[in-house]
């Protein structure tokens, strides 16, 4: 069996873990809700919060990406934690490393599997907003919602807070799989957001940091101003975090003995 089938299996066992359970629906469910407030928002005070003469489609766009960036970071640390944690609730690390796959099998089908979960969720966000806007016409007519709109823009818009977030994910993935404590990488995730959200108010160096990466990359749009891919600093930051910290926990789970 060559290694590109290897990897076939193990990202199908991995998927077929997850079907039907509580990290499946997550995946599915979570991206729904801040869209869902929206809805609600604009169909009671629409028009308050969208006001004549604005573009309905762009301002719906600012009404998600800030709730979104804020909540997303927790997001990751939680499918992080789940992804890794259903080995070790079950105790079957041994079994899995018995298989006839190998370790660097198990660890990129795994990762992979991580990264595509995310990305599916983002993408589903994207969808879902669409969808608040399309009710709108027959909810709250007069919005603006009829309107022609570039809906590639919001799929690129967080097609990038994917890239900005791949550093932070890489290392709560890393701590999720190499510690079985889950206080521990809670409260990692959890204090590098609040950090960032300290050193960002002054700290010069606050722009490296890697859990504020997708606020700072997506942070200059405004309806005038929509280059989503105008500013690709922090991607770069972002994807080379997260291509050495993928590597080394690679590395580490190959190479590890005691499991």
């Amino acid at each position: 069996m060559n290694l590109a089938t290897q990897i076939t299996h193990g990202i199908s066992a991995e998927i077929y873990k997850y079907k039907r359970t509580f990290t499946f629906w997550l995946i599915v469910i979570a991206p729904a809700f801040i869209p869902i407030i929206n809805f609600l928002i604009l169909w009671r005070r629409g028009s308050d919060i969208i006001p004549e003469g604005r573009n309905a489609w762009e301002g719906l766009m600012s009404l998600s990406l800030n709730p979104a960036n804020f909540l997303f970071p927790f997001f990751i640390i939680m499918i992080a934690l789940l992804v890794n944690n259903i080995e070790y609730n079950a105790n079957t690390w041994k079994l899995i490393y018995s298989q006839t796959l190998s370790r660097f099998t198990v660890y990129t089908s795994k990762m992979k599997v991580f990264v595509l979960m995310l990305f599916i969720s983002l993408m589903l966000f994207a969808t879902f907003t669409i969808l608040v806007g399309f009710s709108m016409r027959f909810a709250n007519p007069g919005l603006g919602f009829e309107e022609s709109f570039d809906f590639s823009l919001i799929y690129a818009l967080y097609l990038k807070t994917f890239l900005c977030t791949l550093g932070m994910a890489s290392i709560q993935f890393w701590i999720s799989q190499h510690w079985k404590n889950l206080i521990l990488p809670l409260g990692v995730g959890i204090g590098g957001v609040i950090s960032f959200l300290i050193v960002s108010q002054g700290w010069k160096y606050a722009i490296y940091h890697p859990y504020g990466y997708h606020i700072l990359g997506t942070g200059g749009l405004t309806p005038e101003n929509p280059s989503i891919w105008a500013n690709m600093d922090h991607v770069y930051y972002s994807l080379g975090v997260a291509l050495a910290m993928f590597t080394l926990a690679g590395i580490e789970q190959t190479r590890k003995r005691i499991i």
